[in-house]
Order: structure tokens, then C-alpha cells, then sequence
């Protein structure tokens, strides 16, 4: 399967990929604290929602005889123009040319599987999680990183880096205020072209100029009106994910929220029709079920069918999106309460949105 850049990118470490025949699925290098905080997560499933799906992890090798081994045509030639930087060694910790079949353990069988075993890590390889793409489905996504908590380092982080990013959240709006724009980008529809901001920009803001840093992010050419929709749907979604956080045991350093929206006209305009199309779709459907009381069992499994049809054309074109990311330095903390930290960087961000609603973008618009 065939690894490219990722295109959105615009906070975080480099090196992120994507794979899948839409690049639906991002691989990142992880360490074994973030791979754990995203298994654990599945006993969190209020705050999972926010997070993008997890899909297992990945063995990378950039072990150059592996590759080329790798990527040898089917005729055993070599193919120069087919190497990559980096190939696929292994899925969950297992080769990936030995994954078992469904029918491995079929009853049977009067012989015994042989079960691959677990592949050691070598030198040139790289553990990665697979996740969610979550700026798929958007046409000209305008992306922000926004940094969450006060305080930036592992509690078991060296006496340096403590001492360094303890001067970042010092010396930025992270220690007042609880979150930093580390990087965005802005579709600007007269020009053709993104307009993007660096991460030594959103370290300039302060709390005066904070409030600028979001308008910058939220001056896409798509006129008051929807850019008015967008930040509601953002207040929304920032009052839902507060009442989430503040119920959840955890410590969260350098996590931030992805904020998405659509920034080409039409495709935000075909966004909007595609959401009202399905809702009228469900209204249309519960009322024919309160129509229909007595149902046999094959109605109601019709009716299943009907459901998981369209669950699968549901999302074509989004309009907005949040995600909560990067979790490399998180842990669940049982017994120890929210991280106050975050939940100031929630609220602080919440407050500033209403701001601009009221200040920027008021109902007569």
C-alpha cells in the first residue's frame, strides 16, 4: 500500500504519512504512551468521540535492502522508480505477509496453525499509529492546532525540557490562558491559493492579540453569514467537549484541538444542502416507523439495511469539524480529577469565539 505526505498538516512533528486509495488513514511515529492512551480509550467513550478512529499500529522499516525486497515487481525485477522512503514491515506487531486467514482456526482443519510470531524492532524501523483522516471530506479545509493546557511537559520529563517548555507556556498564552495557536492555514477563494501562519506566529499573540490570531484563522472568503454558521457550530462543539473534559480523570500535555471548516463557497454551500438532505431523510423515516406500528420481522430488518445505507453516504461533503490529537504525553489518571489546565484552555477558548460572535459577527448580519 503506497505512503504519501500527509497535505494538511499544519502543527505537530513532520513526518506524518497517509495511506488508503483516498488517503483516508494517517500513519505517525508514536510513541508507546500515545499507542496506549488510544487503546485505553475505548473505556472512555464520551471523550473517544472527539478523537479520531484508531486503526492499530504499524512497523515502518527505512532499512534500504528491505524496502527494495519490498518493492520488487511481480516478475522478481528490480524496480528502481518504485522505492520509497519507507515500506510496511508489520500490522499490530505482526508481518504482514503472515497475517492469519478467517479460516485459520476452522474446526475442520486436522492440522495445527503455524501462528506467525511478533516482529522484533530493528534499527532502521518506526512504530507508527494508523488513524483517522479527519480533514477527508472536506474540499479547501482551513486547519488550526490549538494547543491545550498550562502546563506543556511530562511530569517525568528532564529537568531541561521541564525548564524549557515551562518557559513557552511562560512566555506565551499558554500559561494564562490555556491554549496557543501553533499553526493554521486559510483558504482564500478570490486568490486561489492557503494562506498559512507558523507556529513562531501563534507564539507572537498575547492576550491582547489573541482574538486577532482567531479572526485571522476565521477570514476565508466565504462572506458574515456562513462564517457566522462556522463559529457556532464551534461554540457548539467547545460547550459539548467542556462538559466532556470536566468529567474525565486524565492528564493531557501538549494535546490540542483540530478546528476544520470548509473554506471554498460551493463546496460549503453543497455541504449545508447535503446535511439538511439528511435530516429531512430521518424525519422522513421516523415518521414512517410511527406510521407503521405493527412491523413483522422482516420490515424491521429491511429497515436495517435501510440504516446502514445511509450511514455509509452520511459524510460526503463536511462543512465543519473538531478533533481532539496528539496524545503522546497523555495518561488516564483514575482518582485524580480533570486537568484544570485543559479545561481553562477550553473555556478560554470558548469565551473568545463568543467574542467574535458578538463583536464580529452579530445576528444582523
Amino acid at each position: 500500500m503506497k505512503l504519501s505526505p500527509l497535505q494538511n498538516q499544519v502543527g505537530g512533528h513532520d513526518g506524518v504519512l497517509s495511506m488508503g486509495e483516498d488517503n483516508e488513514i494517517i500513519v505517525k511515529s508514536s510513541l508507546p504512551q500515545e499507542l496506549a492512551f488510544y487503546e485505553e480509550s475505548v473505556l472512555h467513550p464520551e471523550l473517544a468521540s472527539w478523537m479520531p478512529a484508531y486503526y492499530g499500529s504499524l512497523t515502518l522499516t527505512r532499512d534500504p535492502a528491505a524496502i527494495a525486497a519490498m518493492t520488487a515487481t511481480e516478475n522478481g525485477k528490480d524496480n528502481n522508480e518504485s522505492a520509497v522512503a519507507a515500506a510496511i514491515k508489520a500490522f499490530n506487531g505482526y508481518p504482514v505477509g503472515d497475517l492469519l486467514p478467517l479460516n485459520t482456526f476452522d474446526q475442520a482443519s486436522d492440522k495445527d496453525p503455524e501462528v506467525p510470531q511478533p516482529v522484533e524492532k530493528g534499527e532502521f524501523d518506526d512504530e507508527c499509529i494508523c488513524l483517522e483522516n479527519v480533514s477527508q471530506g472536506f474540499t479547501k479545509a482551513c486547519v488550526l492546532d490549538l494547543k491545550l493546557g498550562t502546563q506543556l511537559f511530562d511530569d517525568n520529563a528532564s529537568e531541561e525540557k521541564k525548564a524549557r517548555l515551562g518557559a513557552v507556556s511562560d512566555n506565551t498564552t499558554s500559561g494564562k490562558l490555556g491554549i496557543r495557536l501553533t499553526g493554521f492555514h486559510v483558504y482564500d477563494g478570490e486568490k486561489g491559493e492557503f494562506i498559512k501562519y507558523s507556529k513562531q506566529y501563534g507564539k507572537s499573540l498575547t492576550e491582547a492579540t489573541i482574538l486577532d490570531g482567531f479572526r485571522a484563522f476565521f477570514a476565508a472568503t466565504l462572506g458574515p453569514q456562513r462564517m457566522r454558521l462556522v463559529i457556532e457550530r464551534f461554540v457548539n462543539d467547545l460547550t459539548d467537549f467542556l462538559a466532556t473534559i470536566q468529567e474525565e480523570e486524565l492528564r493531557m500535555r501538549s494535546s490540542s484541538l483540530l478546528l476544520m471548516y470548509e473554506g471554498d463557497v460551493e463546496a460549503f454551500d453543497n455541504g449545508v444542502l447535503e446535511e439538511q438532505s439528511n435530516i429531512a431523510k430521518v424525519v422522513e423515516r421516523a415518521q414512517a416507523h410511527l406510521e407503521r406500528p405493527e412491523e413483522d420481522e422482516e420490515d424491521e430488518e429491511e429497515d436495517e439495511d435501510d440504516d446502514e445505507d445511509f450511514e455509509d453516504e452520511e459524510v460526503k461533503q463536511k462543512v465543519t469539524d473538531m478533533r481532539l490529537i496528539d496524545f503522546g504525553h497523555s495518561t488516564w489518571t483514575p482518582g485524580m480529577g480533570p486537568d484544570e489546565g485543559v479545561v481553562l484552555g477550553v473555556q478560554s477558548a470558548l469565551s473568545l469565539f463568543e467574542q467574535l460572535l458578538a463583536n464580529d459577527y452579530p445576528e444582523d448580519v
